[in-house]
């Protein structure tokens, strides 16, 4: 066996090691309700932050499988923010329920209105709170 040939087996292997590490961690990084809990509150306090400090009106809506956050425009109308305030779809399994009816106005005065999420897949059930400034995520007992 020449060197060449033998550089090029280390190649595939190395290859085909990297291929199952990378395999591996997806597997066992499965969505939970702790981690889109979470999301949502880091997701929440952004959207406040973001209509403080750039001094506009960002609404929070909710869709059957998801969330996201748009621009209220003069007219009332609403556009659709990207990056880290896009819409997110929720894994298969998972629900979100709010305690008002949506889209819920984040102020620029810091003056948004209050709500609740509960976030929860039947196994576990955790609940996001936001009280017009900040938002925090709490895990809650299933009975």
């Amino acid at each position: 066996m020449t060197l060449i040939e033998m550089l090029i087996v280390l190649v595939i292997i190395g290859i085909a090691a990297g291929g199952v590490a990378l395999g591996i961690g997806t597997a066992t990084r499965a969505p939970s309700v702790e981690t889109e809990a979470r999301r949502l509150a880091l997701r929440l306090q952004a959207a406040a932050d973001d209509a403080m400090l750039g001094d506009r009106i960002i609404a929070f809506t909710t869709q059957e499988h998801g969330y996201g956050f748009a621009a209220v425009k003069r007219d009332g109308s609403m556009v659709p923010l990207s990056d880290a305030l896009a819409p997110h779809t929720l894994p298969s399994g998972i629900v979100v329920t709010i305690d008002t009816a949506p889209p819920v106005i984040l102020g620029v005065d810091g003056g948004g209105k209050p709500l609740s999420a509960t976030i929860e897949n039947g196994e576990q059930r955790w609940i996001v709170r936001y009280d017009g400034v900040t938002a925090t995520a709490s895990k809650v007992a299933v009975q």
